[in-house]
C-alpha cells in the first residue's frame, strides 16, 4: 500500500512546475535554460511512467487479490492527495512538527478519517473477502 502513495506521489510532483525554475529559465544563461528544458522533458517522461505504474499497480492488485484491495489502494491514494499538494504549496515535508502547522479544515479530517478506515478494510479484503 505505501506503493501506490509513492506512485501518486510520483505522478503529482510533477504536474507541478518549479518557480524558481522558472524564473531561472527567463533570467539565466542559455546553458541553464538548455538544462531546465532537459528536465522539464524528463518530467512529462516520468509523469507518462507514473500513471501507466499507477494503472499497473491497481490492475495488479485486482487481477491478484480483489476489487476491494484495489479500492483501499485507490482510498489511499485520495487520502494522501490533499498532504502532497500542500507539501508542494508550502516546499515543506509532512512531519509531526509540520502537521501541527497544517490547516485543520474539513478535508484534513476526512482524509485522516479515510487513512485509518483504509487500513482495517485492508485486512478484511486480504483476508476475509
Amino acid at each position: 500500500m505505501l506503493l501506490s502513495i509513492n506512485l501518486l506521489g510520483l505522478l503529482v510532483r510533477g504536474l507541478f512546475t518549479n518557480p524558481e525554475l522558472e524564473k531561472l529559465k527567463s533570467e539565466g544563461h542559455e546553458f541553464i535554460k538548455q538544462e531546465i528544458e532537459k528536465s522539464q522533458r524528463a518530467d512529462k517522461w516520468i509523469n507518462v511512467i507514473a500513471f501507466l505504474l499507477i494503472v499497473g499497480y491497481l490492475y495488479a492488485t485486482f487481477h491478484f487479490w480483489n476489487i476491494g484491495v484495489t479500492a483501499v489502494a485507490i482510498v489511499l491514494m485520495i487520502g494522501r492527495l490533499p498532504d502532497l499538494l500542500w507539501e508542494i504549496k508550502t516546499g515543506k515535508k509532512t512531519t509531526v512538527g509540520v502537521v501541527r502547522s497544517m490547516p485543520k479544515n474539513a478535508l484534513y479530517f476526512i482524509t485522516t478519517f479515510l487513512d485509518w478506515v483504509a487500513l482495517p478494510s485492508l485486512y478484511y479484503f486480504l483476508y476475509h473477502f
